[in-house]
């Protein structure tokens, strides 16, 4: 078996920087010492969106600069009509695949859902590669074919024929191109894909952190080019916001994992609380294991609050759309506790009146944060 052990977090691109970023405090409880070597590097080669618009500190005040912001992504970020059977298509995958991401995603202006879309369906297109290796008969076999398709994914989606017919590497490479993604995110995401195929166990929260990072916080980082940021500081928050996210993923499929021979739930916490291996490959709920949970749903908890004030940081049309998303998510923490913590024989979500009912909390909650961050 093989565990994680990085020595270069990200494959960062000759791009300079224009000026140096300090980044925010991250507390030590949710963020393991890997968390600010990622952050260093990502502050060496991560540039301003180009939606990103640097106005006077009376047009913050104003509330002109929303204005401006929202009116420069509307004449600038538009895809070619030609471009649209393609970002249709992707449209469909991430209505088929995540309730949940489409309903946030949908909360966005029309050229923002575009490019928002061709990021998800990217990286469903990714994760399914090893998905269907884990299904195939004879597994070695499968993963040695998905770690060549993931190698191929990763220059087609940068470098896509121009006879190219699938809708979703047309939309994606389109978006890529526009909103100036930088190369080092698409890529850092798929060797955390590529992650699943060799790794089914992690040692220490500090390992599982870097999986979260990979899989899930380069698509913040990603989204955060398309939505635009009205400043770099927005960073670790995105950051922190996918951990929180994938680490609720993690939560909410213990039981669908076990049965696919994987444990996400780091070794050293489950060893903490006395919960052995062999009591989850069986689906024991016990007081071990609701103590473990408790533990792993207060982090993700603890993320989730420490990535909502960068939420401020967006431009206001996408406020809500964000705050949409971490809200619903965080709201499975609450499924799986009101399960009795059973992941094994329920799957924590939801539903569609549930995430309508909680809008306009949303909506209030988050105008709450852009007052906080003008006083």
């Amino acid at each position: 078996m093989e565990h994680n052990t990085i020595h270069s977090f990200v494959s960062a691109p000759a791009v300079i920087s224009p000026r140096p970023y300090r980044w925010p405090h991250v507390a030590p409880s949710v963020s393991p010492p890997s968390s600010k070597q990622v952050l260093e590097q990502l502050s060496e080669y991560l540039t301003p969106p180009v939606s990103q618009v640097r106005p006077s500190k009376a047009q913050i005040r104003s509330g002109a600069y929303d204005r401006m912001s929202t009116t420069y992504m509307a004449v600038e970020q538009r895809p070619h009509p030609s471009m649209l059977w393609a970002y249709k298509a992707c449209t469909e995958v991430i209505r088929n695949h995540s309730k949940s991401f489409y309903f946030s995603a949908r909360l966005l202006p029309a050229q923002k859902q575009h490019g928002i879309m061709a990021l998800y369906a990217f990286c469903r297109l990714s994760d399914d590669m090893v998905d269907e290796a884990d299904a195939g008969g004879e597994q070695n076999g499968t993963r040695e074919s998905a770690t060549e398709a993931l190698q191929q994914w990763a220059w087609t989606n940068h470098m896509p024929s121009p006879d190219e017919k699938n809708p979703v590497v047309v939309a994606w490479a389109d978006t890529r191109n526009r909103y100036a993604i930088p190369d080092a995110l698409p890529n850092e995401l798929i060797a955390g894909v590529r992650m699943d195929l060799t790794i089914d166990r992690y040692e220490t929260w500090n390992d599982l952190w870097i999986y979260g990072y990979r899989v899930a916080s380069t698509v913040g980082l990603m989204s955060m080019y398309i939505t635009g940021a009205e400043t770099m500081d927005a960073v670790p928050y995105a950051v922190q916001l996918g951990v929180a996210l994938q680490l609720t993923n993690i939560l909410r499929d213990v039981g669908e994992d076990a049965r696919d021979g994987r444990i996400y739930l780091p070794q050293e916490d489950m060893a903490r609380f006395g919960y052995t291996e062999e009591m989850l490959l069986s689906g024991v709920i016990n007081r071990q294991f609701i103590n473990l949970m408790q533990f792993e749903i207060e982090r993700a908890a603890a993320l989730y609050d420490a990535a909502w004030p960068g939420i401020a940081m967006l431009p206001a049309d996408s406020r809500v759309a964000v705050a949409a998303a971490s809200t619903v998510y965080r709201g499975i923490l609450d499924k799986i506790v009101a399960s009795g913590y059973d992941v094994f024989n329920h799957r924590a979500s939801l539903s569609m009146t549930e995430k309508v009912r909680a809008l306009p909390g949303i909506w209030w909650k988050s105008k709450q944060i852009k007052t906080n961050m003008e006083i």
